[in-house]
C-alpha cells in the first residue's frame, strides 16, 4: 500500500532503458535555457514495476485513465426535475450506453440521464434536487477512460 496522495506515471522511452527495481528515477526539463532562473527538475519516485514494450495485459492492469468532460446544452425544461437535453450525443449514439450516468449544471445540481428523448440525439435528465424552472445553459458530462482497455468503457466515479 501507499500512502494517500500517493500518485504514479508510467513512463514510455524509444529505447529500452536497463534500471534496477526501487531505483531513484529522476526527470529533468532540458528544453529549458540553462542561465534562467528556474527550476529543472520535472519530477522524482521509485521504479516499483518495469513493463516489457507490448505486454498489453500489464499495461491493462495499471488502469491508466484520462479525464474527459462532454457539454450539452439545456434544449428545454419539462418540469422543475426535468430538462431535455441536446448538443452532447450525435444522432447515430446509443443512448443507453449512457443512461444513469451523472450529469451537471454549472451551477452544482447533479441529475441523471433517463433516457433518449427522440431520435435527433436529445436525451432527457432527471435532477432529484430540483430547482431548474427557467434554466438554460450547459450541461456537463465527465467520465474516466480508461487508455489500455480494448473495450473503451465508460468510467464515473
Amino acid at each position: 500500500t501507499h500512502p494517500p496522495g500517493t500518485q504514479f506515471a508510467l513512463l514510455l522511452f524509444e529505447t529500452p532503458v536497463t534500471c534496477p527495481l526501487n531505483s531513484i528515477v529522476i526527470g529533468s526539463r532540458f528544453d529549458t535555457d540553462i542561465h534562467s532562473n528556474t527550476c529543472r527538475l520535472a519530477f522524482q519516485g521509485r521504479l516499483l514495476d518495469p513493463v516489457e514494450r507490448g505486454a498489453k495485459e500489464t499495461l491493462q492492469k495499471l488502469r491508466v485513465f484520462k479525464t474527459k468532460t462532454r457539454q450539452g446544452t439545456i434544449d428545454r425544461v419539462v418540469d422543475d426535475n426535468t430538462v431535455i437535453g441536446r448538443s452532447l450525443f450525435k444522432k447515430e449514439t446509443d443512448i443507453t450506453l449512457f443512461v444513469g450516468m451523472k450529469i451537471e449544471t454549472p451551477s452544482g445540481n447533479v441529475g441523471r440521464i433517463e433516457s433518449a428523448f427522440g431520435k435527433s440525439g436529445k436525451f432527457k435528465v432527471y435532477f432529484p434536487g430540483g430547482g431548474l424552472t427557467g434554466a438554460s445553459g450547459p450541461l456537463l458530462l465527465r467520465f474516466k477512460r480508461y487508455v489500455f482497455d480494448p473495450t473503451k468503457k465508460i468510467i464515473q466515479s
